[in-house]
């Protein structure tokens, strides 16, 4: 389609874009602003259950028993943001979401009153987008002024169409009502074909290419300007624009099928496979192990008069008897009706694979690692394999040593010599060898120390300290959120005053989803000088009724020179509320994630610069991990819990001994854990490599062979797990950055953090060399300055080989659990 302006009217199709996973909707909509952490059972390569990358933590920091603050006996729990999220309905902020309709709109969003509203507001997006790709589209005939707000204008056009369809996201992802969510499918429907033709627009890609190649223009482009310049230079050249007009339809064709498949993808990732409803154990007794009110309240009488159990293959009850039953007759038998091959659901996989191969092949890449890597730090599939495989080799010894320690506790335990670990093993004899091993104080557990409140409030002294940043509870007006349990945090800092917003969404409910996520609904930009009123060209003529998106009214900022925007951020967890109004207590792993999804929000919030597209965490997918990673070490340092981690109803700090023995306990089968996550990464590698242009390619015949060169047990005849390996379409091709971050943060703790971990001054180093940058300058620079390397900002192969000896020397560091 056009981008000309007769056509003010949006096109429609089928494809609905998801944020982090789409292909070719880029700069426009940029693909990194919503950050999902899966907490959905996975099975790896070594194991049965894989703990999701957001969840894990970094190797322990013991403590002595002097370490956490003493216990003050004038504790009140007064705290405004303890008040706000344990005891809600006392706070003054709280007021009803509208269903049908908002009074002031979600988000203070005067387009979002209602379903239809929100519409109204895809049609101003796109009119307004339209001027502004006529005028990029003129701009060489106009002189050079006008071509010197060139990149400026791709950025505006960036931000008119993010907005629209980032607000989308977060409610198709987390309202309650069913017409705010269908509203939201339809916005996606609006926007995403006419967005592709951007991508594959010509005449914006050659006024983008003049800009750069016109030296009095360029000489006088500031580094963020460039970056963004660059940004969506590449992602034109991913897009095809060099192609012809029949290729560049096939781009097209073929990216709004990725979409489908990757949808079709996802929710099959989520639905139960192909194996029964239940597993029947006869007799129930073979379940010991399970509670016995558990076994009774499932057992039935079959038609022959025998007692037999029903146990589901879905929900929690997989996971229990892997972990708990004794018999390995029940365990395998339940092993194989969770991970059986659906071969409908690996043909949509396949598919998906070879869609985005040939995606690849189009625009003259060998893979689609090659076109997804090719702008991200490690460039190229060649440095990702020799990561993993530098780091799986630092940690065969490990790895083999806990597997001797499972295999010798199975023999010991069915009293065979020769008794080998398989799949449907190892949580069982993890949690039995870690039983005799680990023990843990008597008293409270350590989720005491840690409800919603409390936490929330150990986060905004963590910032005040770090970053002269703290949060203060907002004023929510009538039809602003979505729910009613949903909190408003008013970002403020000690010079700056307001700089940023984060809606929490914190708990689960129905039909929400129930992944950790941030979402990215605005980010920071300067907007007095956009320049508006010159959008529509003399002479030109809007038809009647036809209205414009316009930029929002900005703020002053001390320090900086004109207005801007102020980001925007929602954090959604899935906390399990208790009945009666309760505080809610988090486990450990829970804590974690708050503390990484938060870790996203200030990287929102502190890279606040003047691009909208490379403001906060709008840089490569390697990159925007390593603030949330970093994240997960400040919470298992004990100077930094012994600001916060109080006992929810007595105030007494969380006692040495309980989080030593928690933190032992944390640190068994480390090895088998990371190996776990590498050979999930190495999987990533090789579906989207160039083997997948083998006629015969299958990905579960990939798999399997994959498992017997790497894997830690056998293959399983019949299973094929990989199709619920959600991140494969979402992280295609980028899953290694998890272990790339945490490699990074581990290197980065231990050089700026680790002696001072609630130092100002350690604080301000990352924020001026990481966090304020956003992605508007470039991730190997933002680390050589940081951690004080020259040889880190050049990027090249001794870069990655240095990033790959740090994981090498401290594997430890990067080992997830």
């Amino acid at each position: 389609m056009s981008a000309g302006l007769g056509r003010i009217f949006p096109c429609r199709s089928t494809s609905i874009r998801t944020p982090t996973t789409a292909t070719t909707a880029h700069r426009f909509t940029r693909t990194h602003h919503v950050h999902v952490h899966s907490h959905r059972r996975q099975a790896g390569l070594a194991s049965t259950h894989v703990r999701p990358p957001a969840t894990v933590a970094r190797t322990p920091t013991i403590p002595s028993r002097n370490q956490i603050a003493p216990f003050s006996s004038s504790y009140k729990p007064t705290s405004p943001l303890r008040e706000a999220f344990d005891a809600p309905s006392a706070s003054s902020s709280r007021s009803r979401y509208a269903a049908a309709s908002a009074p002031d709109g979600l988000f203070l969003y005067p387009n979002l009153r209602t379903p239809d509203t929100f519409l109204d507001s895809v049609n101003a997006a796109i009119a307004r987008g339209h001027l502004l790709v006529e005028r990029i589209a003129n701009a060489p005939t106009t002189g050079d002024e006008e071509m010197r707000k060139v990149i400026k204008l791709f950025d505006r056009l960036s931000d008119v169409l993010c907005k629209v369809i980032d607000a989308a996201e977060v409610v198709r992802c987390l309202h309650p009502d069913t017409h705010w969510r269908q509203g939201a499918e339809r916005v996606y429907e609006e926007l995403f074909s006419w967005m592709n033709t951007l991508n594959t627009d010509p005449r914006l890609y050659e006024v983008l290419r003049t800009v750069l190649n016109t030296p009095s223009i360029e000489s006088q482009l500031s580094e963020a300007e460039r970056q963004v310049a660059l940004v969506f230079l590449r992602d034109f050249e991913k897009s095809g624009i060099h192609l012809s007009d029949a290729k560049r339809a096939e781009f097209v064709q073929l990216s709004d099928k990725i979409v489908g498949l990757g949808r079709d993808f996802m929710h099959n990732s989520a639905t139960p496979g192909p194996g029964p409803p239940h597993i029947m154990v006869n007799p129930p007794s073979r379940l010991q192990g399970l509670a016995p009110g558990y076994i009774q309240r499932i057992t039935r009488t079959n038609k022959q008069g025998e007692k037999v159990a029903l146990v589901p293959t879905t929900g929690w009850e997989p996971q229990m008897v892997l972990k708990h039953v004794e018999d390995e007759g029940v365990r395998r038998a339940m092993y194989i009706a969770t991970m059986a091959e659906d071969k409908s659901k690996v043909a949509v996989l396949d598919d998906l694979l070879m869609t985005r191969y040939k995606l690849s092949q189009l625009v003259g890449l060998p893979s689609y690692g090659h076109m997804f890597l090719g702008d991200k730090m490690v460039k190229n599939p060649e440095n990702v394999k020799a990561f993993l495989q530098t780091l799986a080799k630092s940690q065969q010894d490990a790895v083999q040593g806990e597997m001797q320690m499972l295999q010798k506790a199975k023999r010991v335990h069915t009293k065979d010599k020769d008794a080998k670990i398989e799949a449907w093993d190892r949580d069982f004899y993890v949690r039995l060898v870690s039983a005799k091993t680990n023990t843990m104080p008597h008293g409270d557990s350590i989720a005491a120390y840690f409800s919603v409140g409390t936490t929330m409030d150990g986060l905004s002294k963590l910032f005040s300290h770090l970053y002269g940043i703290k949060f203060v509870p907002g004023s929510v007006q009538p039809g602003e959120v979505w729910h009613d349990e949903v909190q408003k945090l008013d970002v403020m800092d000690e010079k700056e005053g307001l700089i940023g917003t984060i809606y929490c969404d914190l708990y689960a409910r129905p039909g929400k989803q129930l992944n950790a996520a941030h979402y990215t609904v605005r980010c920071s930009r300067r907007v007095d000088d956009d320049d508006e009123e010159h959008d529509i060209a003399p002479g030109m003529k809007l038809r009647d009724g036809i209205e414009l998106a316009t930029a929002d009214p900005g703020v002053a900022m001390i320090g900086k020179q004109g207005r801007y925007q102020l980001p925007l951020a929602v954090l959604s967890c899935g906390f399990s509320r208790p009945p009666g109004g309760s505080a809610t207590l988090l486990s450990w792993v829970e804590v974690e994630t708050l503390f990484h999804e938060m870790g996203h929000a200030m990287h929102s919030m502190i890279g606040r610069a003047d691009y909208h597209n490379v403001s906060g965490t709008r840089c490569p997918i390697d990159f925007v991990e390593i603030p949330s990673i970093l994240m997960e070490h400040f919470l298992a340092d004990p100077a930094v819990l012994g600001l916060f981690a109080t006992h929810h109803q007595t105030g007494a700090p969380l006692p040495a001994g309980l989080l030593m023995a928690h933190q032992a306990n944390r640190s068994t089968f480390q090895a088998i854990e990371l190996h776990s996550q590498m050979s999930m990464a190495m999987l990533d590698q090789v579906y989207y490599s160039t083997g997948v242009g083998d006629p015969n390619f299958n990905s579960t015949a990939s798999l399997e062979e994959l498992q017997k060169a790497t894997g830690l047990v056998p293959p399983v005849p019949g299973t094929g797990w990989q199709t619920g390996f959600g991140h494969l379409y979402g992280y295609g091709a980028g899953y290694y950055s998890y272990l790339f971050g945490r490699t990074v943060t581990g290197q980065i703790w231990d050089k700026v953090f680790r002696s001072s971990p609630t130092s100002r001054t350690s604080g301000e180093r990352l924020r001026e060399h990481v966090l304020k940058w956003g992605g508007g300058k470039d991730p190997w620079e933002c680390l050589g300055g940081l951690l004080e390397d020259e040889r880190l900002m050049k990027g090249d192969q001794e870069a990655m080989k240095i990033v790959g000896d740090w994981g090498a020397k401290n594997g430890s560091s990067v080992t997830p659990r």
